[in-house]
């Protein structure tokens, strides 16, 4: 029984560490990065965001709701870039 457990821990940990893995860096699509300034003037980059949430208005729209809710901060995008 024990044998077994550990043939059939070791075969998941095998495939487990075959299955590719996707990194925040690795984008292959367009996006854009927010960025913000907050109160103090320190430099944030708060996320990355799809190209079609900003260019389709969505983000873009709540990138100014934030602003107005969220006094002294100002967040703006940056891109487009591409990988």
């Amino acid at each position: 029984m024990r044998k077994r457990l550990v043939i059939s821990v070791l075969v998941g940990a095998a495939l487990f560490g075959a299955v590719p893995t996707a990194t925040a860096g690795s984008r292959a699509d367009t996006y854009y990065t927010v960025h913000c300034a907050d109160p103090d003037g320190n430099a944030v980059v708060a996320e990355s965001v799809d190209a079609r949430a900003i260019e389709q208005g969505g983000k873009r729209d709540a990138i100014k709701n934030f602003n107005d809710n969220h006094p002294g901060w100002n967040c703006w995008p940056e891109g487009p870039f591409t990988n």
